[in-house]
């Protein structure tokens, strides 16, 4: 089962990154999660909007370092968990 705060990273992906319009991802969000961030290759654009959503929504900060040794979007997920407390 996955955690509110990780289906909410995962629709804020694909809402800022344009993936909710392309029939090229059709992966579920386990999927998505566990996928390396570079096979969805979106643009230095899209993932600085992504995680500035990400901010805005869980009004937080994140460090730019810990952001960019995230491998995937669940480690993504998981740093904004532990930035958030939860």
């Amino acid at each position: 089962m996955t955690d509110e705060t990780t289906l909410e990273c995962v629709r804020l992906f694909r809402r800022t990154t344009g993936l909710d319009n392309t029939p090229r991802v059709s992966m579920t969000a386990e999927d998505m999660l566990a996928a390396p961030i570079d096979t969805f290759e979106i643009d230095s654009l899209d993932t600085m909007e992504f995680i500035m959503a990400v901010e805005d929504r869980f009004s937080i900060e994140l460090n730019e370092e810990a952001v960019n040794r995230c491998r995937t979007l669940g480690e993504l997920a998981a740093l904004v968990a532990a930035v958030r407390g939860v």
